[in-house]
């Protein structure tokens, strides 16, 4: 069934767009978007509208990925570009690449948001302390604003915060921006974001 083939191929759990979704599937772009409709409708899978174009996601967090999953981003993961600059990037004026994504991954394990809907993320009461503490300024927003990164196709922090915190990690030469976007990680960030950016360390679980 086209269908399960879709969601064999999103079981990688990353954002895949139409494009991707009808090559890996090898079904006509007008039938893709017919079956999504009606997987969207079925809430088996997401949509998040992007940078000018839908991007879909299965809605199970917990389905593993299949073997057409796996050769899916296997083939988006070895693009030249995403080799080149993946490790960790500027987008715009905030970190990306699998560093960006694996911040927001921490951010989240340490409960520093919330979660409401796929692209509705909110700063906890806790979030917002921490951010302060690195930031050394008040941080009073609540609403998180995201990317969907172009390498790892998953989520990382955007917006006037992403920006904020960018400038403090190259202030602090945790990183230090090079040309062509370009980032070296001048710390380890899993031990930066432990031992510096957590607040109370006694008190925070750490997940690297």
């Amino acid at each position: 069934m086209l269908t399960e083939k879709i969601l064999s191929t999103l079981s990688c759990q990353r954002f895949l767009t139409l494009n991707e979704i009808c090559k890996a599937t090898n079904i006509d772009h007008l039938i893709g978007q017919q079956q999504l409709k009606k997987l969207e409708k079925d809430r088996l899978i997401e949509r998040r509208f992007f940078a000018g174009r839908s991007y879909f996601k299965l809605t199970d967090v917990t389905k593993s990925t299949s073997d057409l999953g796996k050769k899916t981003w296997d083939k988006l993961s070895q693009r030249k570009l995403a080799i080149q600059i993946g490790q960790a990037r500027t987008c715009y004026h905030h970190l990306a690449g699998q560093a960006g994504v694996q911040l927001f991954q921490w951010l989240n394990q340490n409960h520093l948001f919330e979660r409401l809907s796929l692209d509705n993320y909110v700063l906890t009461a806790q979030g917002k302390r921490q951010f302060s503490h690195f930031l050394v300024e008040s941080v009073q927003q609540t609403r998180l604003q995201t990317c969907i990164d172009f390498s790892e196709r998953l989520p990382h922090l955007s917006g006037a915060l992403g920006t904020r915190l960018l400038s403090q990690l190259v202030k602090n030469d945790v990183v230090a921006l090079t040309s062509k976007r370009q980032i070296r990680i001048n710390i380890p960030l899993a031990r930066w974001f432990k031992e510096d950016f957590l607040e109370d360390k006694s008190n925070q679980m750490f997940m690297g």
